[in-house]
């Protein structure tokens, strides 16, 4: 007597026929007997399973430990080949980086801070600190960036332009002038301790010309380009 047990489950309600055991001949159940149908059976459902594996569209893993499944993969289950990859290979195979559009790192983000600050100031504290009405304007109609303008525009050689115009067309192009030099992403900041105004901040524009600052933040003056 054969004992043969088989359990499938089939995808997408395809039906499996599997060729079952023939009944017992009388007078032939012998070990031969019984080898030659399991070999029939199992050539058989070798073959079945081969034209399954064909059309389905899921694998699908039958009982008796064979995995049958179809040509047909999912873009779902495709694995992440890129997951453990740097961003620079990324880019060398036609991908892109992480984060912002040009693949952004930490280290840019700091950088942008950086350049956002100066010292202790941000630029825009700085930006105000040029605003104030200079103690020096004997009408109080000139604001620290226009004085200083004033003070440089009217020298013989200087890399400041002339100032022109009434009080507040001065002080808005001396302001032009000092938020140029603070946005600057390549401007470099000095700092020193001198006799007259004590610590300062000198920051200096790629082209030379530069701002100095005193320890409360407020404009001291221009800098002219070293000769």
């Amino acid at each position: 007597m054969v004992n043969f047990a088989l359990e499938c489950v089939v995808a997408d309600n395809n039906a499996l026929a599997v060729p079952m055991p023939p009944p017992p001949i009388a007078g032939s159940n012998t070990g031969e007997a019984v080898n030659e149908a399991n070999q029939t059976i199992a050539s058989a459902l070798d073959k079945k399973l081969k034209e399954i594996g064909e059309t389905l569209d899921k694998a699908t893993e039958c009982s008796f430990g064979r995995v049958c499944s179809s040509n047909y993969v999912d873009d779902e289950n495709q694995p992440n080949i890129s997951k453990d990859l740097t961003d620079s290979e990324k880019t060398e195979l036609g991908g892109s980086g992480t984060g912002t559009p040009g693949g952004h790192e930490p280290e840019d983000e700091q950088n942008a801070r950086n350049n956002n600050h100066i010292d202790k100031w941000s630029i825009d504290e700085l930006s105000n600190g040029a605003k104030y009405t200079d103690p020096a304007s004997k009408k109080g109609d000139l604001t620290l960036a226009g004085r200083a303008l004033q003070k440089h525009g009217s020298r013989p050689g200087s890399a400041f332009p002339e100032a022109r115009g009434n009080p507040s067309a001065i002080n808005e192009q001396g302001q032009k002038i000092v938020d140029s030099i603070l946005n600057d992403p390549n401007k470099k900041v000095i700092q020193s301790n001198t006799g007259r105004y004590g610590q300062v901040t000198d920051v200096i524009s790629s082209n030379g010309r530069g701002l100095r600052y005193d320890a409360q933040g407020r404009l001291i003056g221009f800098l002219e380009p070293p000769k």
